[in-house]
């Protein structure tokens, strides 16, 4: 395991990634909590997928309205675990187009390293001040030089890549960045999904011009019951404003950061 050392970890982190290397639109999901707190919340999770008769749940795979039905529950039990305190969630975006307009556009892999490290290096400790040492279970991505982001943050105890089906905290980290990155580059797919009459937002829709796929209907219904329920829930989670989920500051238990790509 990447970075191990005698210490014991006061904390753990769960992250995945989203369309690292295709698309305008990149992110990175994590959950983190108690270190103490981590396999009880993990087992949680576990249960919702047991109980919805689901192995798995992964933002590229949401199509039909049972998969919608559990990427629901598990947005909606972390952002009440976030706001009980259990659990923090951040969503970390970037416009790779950025960059490119700067001239200091990257290597996918290298940006998604700089990325990893940003939320690593400057997020997590400014989310937990208190910690003594972090244990990181990120989906496992081979491209990655983990051992090199152990050994430049000393607060990291261990990086160990774990599979999504065997980490179920994983799973909502991947549901987390889908939808922040979904809601930046399918934003306006979504101003079209709100164009249709209720009735046929979740149907064939036949209205000319606004014929939409599957998987963004259900896509869109998710973003936008998310969004309503951080409304009602008084989290200042900003949507329409810029176009994509977005928080300010690290106040929130559960924030999107958009970060220069």
């Amino acid at each position: 395991m990447a970075g191990e050392t005698a210490r014991l970890p006061t904390h753990v982190a769960y992250s995945d990634e989203a369309q690292y290397n295709t698309g305008r639109y990149r992110g990175l999901g994590m959950l983190s909590a108690r270190a103490g707190d981590g396999d009880v919340l993990g087992m949680e999770v576990l249960r919702l997928l047991e109980a919805s008769g689901v192995a798995e749940c992964k933002w590229e795979k949401l199509r039909s309205a049972k998969t919608r039905f559990v990427a629901e529950k598990l947005l909606d039990w972390a952002t009440a675990s976030a706001l009980a305190g259990w659990l923090r969630v951040d969503v970390l975006t970037w416009d790779t187009e950025e960059g490119a307009r700067a001239g200091t556009g990257l290597p996918h892999i290298t940006n998604l390293q700089r990325m990893y490290a940003h939320l690593l290096e400057v997020i997590l400790p400014e989310r937990w001040p208190d910690t003594g040492g972090w244990q990181v279970y990120p989906d496992e991505q081979g491209a990655l030089r983990w051992e090199r982001l152990a050994i430049r943050l000393p607060h990291i105890v261990a990086i160990t890549p774990c599979r999504s089906d065997a980490e179920p905290l994983i799973q909502v980290a991947d549901l987390f960045a889908g939808l922040g990155v979904y809601s930046r580059s399918g934003y306006d797919t979504y101003e079209r999904w709100l164009c249709l009459p209720a009735a046929e937002r979740s149907g064939g829709g036949h209205l000319p011009g606004l014929a939409l796929s599957a998987s963004d209907r259900v896509r869109c219904h998710i973003l936008d019951d998310f969004f309503t329920r951080c409304k009602l829930l008084g989290l200042s989670v900003s949507l329409r404003t810029h176009r994509g989920l977005r928080t300010y500051g690290m106040a929130a238990p559960l924030a999107f950061h958009w970060h220069a790509g």
